[in-house]
């Protein structure tokens, strides 16, 4: 299924539910996202995708309307060949931040305490058949 689609963003939080390894290492988190994908490469237009995250459960995840807002505690944004990278995992999501090829709008020091939670986060995209832009 087509990345960052409603249909991609409701298989992701089943596999978020499906990884024990993010249960255990997210047991402590709250805090949802919204993972902005930038254009570049072949995608054309921005994306906002909402991911609903608490103690080790994605709560819900869909693709925002354009102009929605969400209160979501944290905003990770990046251009879309960095989250390519990410999802074919070559590039650590929190490495990625750290070198200035994504940027994030919340608690940094809370995001540094869950760098094994976001790499399985990156881990539960493996399950679903991407196909990408």
């Amino acid at each position: 299924m087509k990345f960052a689609t409603p249909e991609w963003a409701k298989a992701y939080c089943e596999a978020i539910n499906n990884n024990s390894a993010y249960k255990e290492a997210a047991s402590w988190w709250e805090g949802d996202f919204v993972f902005i994908i930038e254009p570049s490469g072949n995608l054309d237009r921005e994306i906002h995708m909402f991911v609903g995250l608490n103690h080790g459960d994605c709560t819900g995840a869909r693709i925002l309307d354009e102009g929605e807002e969400s209160d979501a505690e944290f905003i990770f944004s990046g251009p879309y060949e960095n989250w390519l990278k990410v999802l074919k995992k070559e590039l650590d999501p929190i490495q990625g931040l750290m070198a200035g090829k994504f940027k994030l709008k919340g608690n940094m020091a809370k995001v540094m305490r869950a760098t094994k939670a976001a790499q399985e986060l990156v881990n539960s995209t493996t399950v679903i058949d991407t196909e990408f832009y």
